[in-house]
């Protein structure tokens, strides 16, 4: 073989190879492929997902510092703990990529806490999903928080906390648990650490 590919340019060699060697060489690759979607199955059944937060329209480059912060203060610190704070979704008036995005993930009940501008509240505690009453959440220290807490949502106006922990642009913040929330306790735990950093 070495003297047949000696006096061959690099696209020949490659023809070679893949005309009678294809099947070798798909092997690595389709094993690569296994062994990478037996991991992925493996962690994703092993995960203890904590609380699933989508912040739309978040200016955050990355989040990995906030959310082990919210581990921290939620007292779980092992490994397969986990929190998640999307901030991918823009905040483009509910535009069709948001509404989309958002309205996917509400149905797949794979968010619990949204932190929106009001015109995505409006859209999503409302008609959409329904927003959980802030009372079953916060339950008795609903109280020492004021009018900030409304029925089903925080309301908060221009946060410094919002601003820089969280990357919230716009002055006006809404925070809700989605009613169809798959990880409620978690949800309100991070309400509480939200409420108690404000």
């Amino acid at each position: 073989m070495r003297e047949k590919m000696k006096g061959m340019t690099l696209i020949q060699k490659i023809d070679y190879l893949w005309t009678y060697y294809k099947i070798w060489l798909l092997v690595p690759v389709v094993i690569g492929c296994v062994v990478y979607v037996g991991c992925s199955i493996y962690r994703a059944q092993n995960e203890n997902v904590l609380v699933n937060t989508v912040i739309v329209g978040s200016t955050l480059q990355t989040t990995d510092k906030v959310e082990q912060e919210i581990k921290d203060y939620m007292k779980k610190d092992k490994k397969n703990d986990v929190v998640t704070l999307q901030t991918n979704i823009p905040d483009d008036n509910m535009g069709q990529a948001s509404t989309v995005a958002l309205s996917t993930m509400v149905g797949a009940e794979t968010v619990d806490v949204i932190i929106c501008p009001k015109n995505v509240y409006d859209h999503f505690s409302g008609q959409q999903a329904g927003a959980i009453p802030m009372k079953e959440i916060l339950g008795g220290n609903i109280e020492k928080y004021g009018d900030i807490v409304r029925e089903d949502a925080i309301v908060v106006n221009s946060s410094k906390f919002m601003k820089e922990k969280l990357g919230v642009p716009y002055d006006e913040v809404y925070m809700f648990v989605v009613a169809n929330a798959p990880h409620e306790e978690g949800a309100a735990k991070f309400v509480q650490y939200v409420l108690d950093n404000l």
